[in-house]
């Protein structure tokens, strides 16, 4: 039997992305105070079943290390995302990590 565990498996996604525009803010429900970033994530690995779908991931970082300077004027940038996560609440699948990379 096949459970929702199953398809919350990072490796399934690939290893290529490509950051789409650029970041948006998350700010703490209580405090008003930016959190994190949200970031829009296209799946550019041919190898994955999720190829070309569009995700988002919460950057827990405040200085990420391609900056939000960096992507404000490109439409587009090839990213490595430090310790990709994926998890579910409620049904719902969320994705995070720790740093976005510029890709070489």
């Amino acid at each position: 039997m096949i459970k929702l565990n199953d398809f919350l498996k990072k490796e399934l996604l690939g290893n290529r992305f490509m950051a789409i525009k650029g970041y948006s803010e998350i700010n703490d429900r209580e405090t008003g105070q930016l959190s994190a970033y949200r970031l829009n994530v296209s799946i550019q690995d041919e190898t994955s079943d999720f190829f070309m779908e569009l995700i988002q991931i919460k950057v827990k970082n405040l200085n990420p290390s391609l900056g939000v300077k960096d992507l404000e004027n490109n439409k587009s940038t090839p990213v490595i995302l430090k310790d990709l996560n994926v998890g579910q609440f409620n049904g719902n699948i969320w994705f995070s990590c720790s740093d976005v990379l510029p890709a070489k």
